[in-house]
């Protein structure tokens, strides 16, 4: 493997971009990814978040951008505008560009963002750069262009998912598979992934053709015990009983994740009124509501937070103390990525989940595919046992 960029073959302002930026050597993934992007071939990188995994695609395609006569736009696709956001700045980065400044540079490819909530007027104008582009987008958005006629997604032949896992859930499914349709066939593709679940195996058969498998693992978190547990009730029940549990633990960190942003708003509201500190957390926030939330969340000002499950990717909050499922995921992958968000740092968490009788099945579901043990609670085993344990402590 080569210890620097420049032993790779990257164009020497792209390495000195990166240097700049504090990429003094490569990262695993970008060892492995780097070369096989610039020699044309597909890529399947299982790799979780802070590998470097975006600059691992970044570079070796802006070299091809910038070292190719007409070449042929880049597309990466996302599934939330926060991602989108957060992987043009990494591409300005290594073009010795300011991350937030979304002005073009004279002579460098056009990165070009296309998200929902921003300004349509001003993207759609931004897709008449004059040159090499890198089209960076969210599905919905992406297929709103196309289907106008704005964009014709033939003229893309390098193309990124990036978090595909994300992208074929359940929730984007049908506008993934609709624009990966639409995609010349003669093209290179790359997949980026914090899990690879089973049920993606014959798409990405279908997506790839003979890619580099790489697989990058981070530095092993210490993780403390989670006590994991079924709650069955009717959800017409459930506020009563979520009322009943912050009665008991108003100030611990607790996330209660929920299947849709208008869920996540509406328990929010309903907990706020019962005087409960809770805030929602979903794609519908501007940036900097969410950040506000995050760091309230964070400083414990705001100990409830009611999210989605692309809002709450990647949020490392340090001592959560539990995790609630308003009902059951549809996939184990996504449970278990709703779960790790508590027993971090060695210290012990709660997960719940909380389950009317009709969806039963998908408890049994969620042990076998994620290969946990979900235990059966009573009322009381369900609600928090924090004023206990303070009981306890008093009396020693």
């Amino acid at each position: 493997m080569s210890n620097s960029f420049e032993a790779m073959g990257l164009l020497p302002s792209l390495c000195a971009h990166a240097a700049q930026a504090g990429m003094a050597t490569p990262t695993p993934i970008q060892e492995q990814a780097i070369p096989a992007v610039l020699e044309g071939k597909d890529v399947l990188a299982i790799a979780p978040t802070g590998t470097g995994k975006t600059a691992a695609y970044a570079l070796p395609l802006l070299h091809h951008l910038m070292s190719v006569r007409r070449a042929h736009d880049v597309l990466i696709m996302v599934p939330t505008r926060e991602l989108v956001l957060q992987v043009a700045g990494v591409f300005r980065t290594c073009l010795g560009l300011d991350p937030k400044n979304t002005r073009h540079k004279s002579g460098t490819p056009g990165i070009i963002t296309l998200y929902g909530g921003g300004d349509r007027e001003q993207q759609a104008a931004s897709l008449n750069h004059n040159g090499p582009r890198v089209l960076i987008a969210t599905p919905g958005r992406l297929l709103d262009f196309v289907h106008l006629g704005e964009l014709d997604p033939a003229t893309c032949t390098r193309v990124v998912l990036d978090e595909g896992d994300r992208l074929f859930a359940p929730e984007f499914f049908e506008e993934s598979a609709t624009l990966i349709e639409s995609l010349p066939e003669e093209r290179q593709t790359l997949l980026f992934s914090a899990t690879l679940p089973k049920a993606l195996t014959p798409l990405l058969q279908k997506l790839l053709h003979k890619p580099v498998e790489i697989r990058v693992e981070k530095a092993p978190e210490k993780r403390g015990p989670i006590r994991q547990g079924v709650f069955f009730i009717e959800p017409t029940q459930r506020f009563d009983f979520l009322k009943a549990f912050f009665n008991r633990d108003r100030t611990s960190r607790t996330i209660i994740f929920t299947k849709t942003k208008a869920d996540a708003d509406q328990l929010a509201n309903s907990l706020r009124r019962i005087r409960m500190a809770a805030a929602p957390l979903h794609g519908d926030l501007t940036q900097a509501q969410r950040n506000a939330t995050v760091a309230s969340f964070t400083a414990g000002r705001t100990p409830i937070l009611v999210a989605t499950d692309i809002a709450a990717r990647g949020l490392d909050v340090p001592d959560v103390r539990t995790v609630i499922n308003l009902e059951p995921p549809e996939q184990p992958d996504i449970y278990l990525h709703r779960i790790g968000r508590t027993g971090r740092g060695g210290k012990s968490g709660t997960a719940l989940t909380l389950c009317s009788m009709t969806d039963r099945k998908k408890i049994r579901q969620i042990e076998v595919g994620a290969e946990v043990k979900l235990r059966i609670l009573t009322e009381e085993q369900a609600l928090p046992t924090l004023l206990d344990d303070k009981k306890a402590k008093s009396r020693k």
